[in-house]
């Protein structure tokens, strides 16, 4: 494990831009795993800016998302689907068909987690999956005690998980209590993991990864027997002293 650290949030956003751009540099045609939430917004936001400027394209490469709300249309605001259309299509003009995302409203469920495991495999699988890090040491929706050797799968959001999303929310809204998430086994088979971890309230989770042990209770672990896994940290005192 490759492990950086940033004083500020616009070093933590420069650093991760910095890592995915270097791979984009090399494989411009990589398919990109990517997550929702507080933690990469910097990220996203340097990448559309480099762009812009010319310093970097996604143009060549393959979107995914790595989870979605169970019954929530892509139209729907409080989708993830919406937040990346937001903060990383819309802004980067990608291209519709370089782009497939988690369909939350999909009429069979299980049917579209087959489907999103086969256009995976039909790109040849991740090459990046970047992962943000939950209190709960929790990655996509992969909560404490998931089963680690699934695959794209619907699953129940713990109670901890939705109050925690409640609090980045605007206003007040009824968040679902499913998801569909690509599994810890979909997300070890990629090819480089790039963990973003921002925030004083994920020293637990941090700490359970830096004892080097797999715990089932903390998710994040099953990163520990990955053979190319980096790590940028946003370091304060209450986070990294």
């Amino acid at each position: 494990m490759r492990i950086k650290t940033a004083a500020s949030h616009a070093e933590f956003a420069r650093a991760a831009a910095d890592w995915t751009v270097a791979h984009l540099r090399e494989r411009p045609r990589s398919v990109l795993a990517l997550p929702t939430g507080n933690t990469p917004l910097g990220l996203y936001a340097e990448l559309a800016e480099r762009s812009r400027a010319g310093d970097t394209s996604l143009a060549e490469a393959r979107i995914f998302n790595l989870d979605e709300y169970l019954g929530l249309p892509s139209s729907d605001p409080h989708s993830y689907a919406a937040f990346l259309h937001r903060h990383v299509i819309d802004p980067l003009n990608l291209a519709v068909e370089n782009v497939r995302l988690l369909k939350g409203d999909a009429a069979d469920s299980p049917a579209e987690c087959r489907a999103y495991d086969a256009a995976l495999a039909d790109c040849g699988g991740i090459d990046v999956c970047i992962l943000g890090l939950g209190a709960s040491g929790h990655i996509a929706f992969n909560e404490p005690g998931a089963t680690w050797d699934l695959r794209t799968h619907i699953t129940q959001l713990a109670d901890t998980t939705r109050a925690a999303h409640a609090r980045q929310a605007a206003k007040p809204w009824n968040i679902p209590t499913q998801g569909l998430t690509m599994g810890i086994r979909t997300i070890l088979d990629a090819e480089h993991i790039l963990l973003l971890i921002a925030g004083a309230n994920k020293q637990a989770a941090r700490d359970a990864l830096q004892r080097g042990v797999p715990d089932p209770e903390w998710p994040v672990t099953s990163l520990l027997s990955h053979a190319s896994l980096t790590t940028i940290e946003l370091c304060d005192a209450a986070v990294c002293p």
